[in-house]
């Protein structure tokens, strides 16, 4: 079974949120050269959403709105497009394809084999590898064609090689005075994606950092229902390195990882 993970303290609703401190959250990883430069300025794009989210929460009345500002911050960086021979190529993509089938029905995730009858899911946001751009043709890399993705990607990639996505985000927007089952039903759906997205089956490991976002316009999570969250990647199917859970509100914002 999985380590159980850190579970850190709330923050007070006055901590400084923006730019760098995002580390006051975050636990400290041991990545390295591009991936530790991208998973730094992820942070900083994550902190400053969380601070203007706190600052004008009536600002955002709708999920989309959380994905497009993140979006819209990550990909105004240098650091997130790539130079190939026919010109920048945004490495930010939302609605990213899972790399396997997958049984979502009554707020459930399940992994399903690929002969399935089954649809693929997808990522609110992904930031992709620069080290694919020139392992793969440009249309396995966006990942709409299963068999395609399959035959370029997935089942080519052995268990040393880099993942195919440095960085993958689901964001949820919680509404209601008090969080209902049925919001902490749909973030859990989302966050047990996350979770089965590290390492597949084969081995690789398809995508690395993975931030599960939680927006609260009113409340912080009820403990009971806080922990039943973070014991799901206690789970023994899951990879839970490198996977953070945050749950922001006018209180302050809540992780674990």
């Amino acid at each position: 079974m999985a380590t159980a993970p850190n579970t850190a303290d709330e923050v007070e609703p006055d901590s400084p949120l923006h730019g760098a401190t995002i580390e006051e959250v975050f636990v400290t990883s041991d990545t390295k050269g591009t991936e530790q430069a991208t998973q730094s300025v992820t942070r900083q794009m994550i902190s400053q959403l969380c601070g203007l989210f706190r600052e004008n929460r009536s600002g955002f009345l709708k999920e989309a709105e959380l994905h497009s500002r993140l979006s819209a911050l990550l990909a105004g960086h240098s650091a997130f497009t790539a130079e190939t021979d026919d010109g920048p190529l945004p490495l930010v993509h939302q609605e990213y394809p899972t790399p396997f089938k997958c049984q979502m029905g009554d707020l459930r995730f399940e992994v399903l084999v690929d002969s399935s009858r089954g649809k693929r899911g997808h990522y609110d946001l992904v930031v992709l590898n620069p080290w694919w751009v020139d392992k793969a043709p440009p249309e396995a890399i966006r990942n709409s064609d299963f068999a395609l993705f399959r035959q370029e990607i997935r089942d080519r990639a052995q268990p040393q090689d880099p993942p195919l996505c440095l960085v993958g985000i689901e964001i949820c927007l919680v509404r209601a005075d008090r969080p209902r089952l049925a919001d902490y039903s749909r973030i859990g759906q989302d966050y047990r994606k996350l979770l089965l997205s590290g390492t597949l089956a084969s081995g690789w490991r398809f995508m690395d950092h993975r931030y599960m976002l939680v927006f609260s316009q009113h409340s912080q999570p009820h403990e009971a229902k806080w922990r039943q969250l973070v014991e799901t990647s206690w789970q023994e199917d899951v990879d839970p390195r490198n996977v953070w859970l945050l749950w922001t509100s006018p209180q302050g914002t809540r992780s674990s990882g």
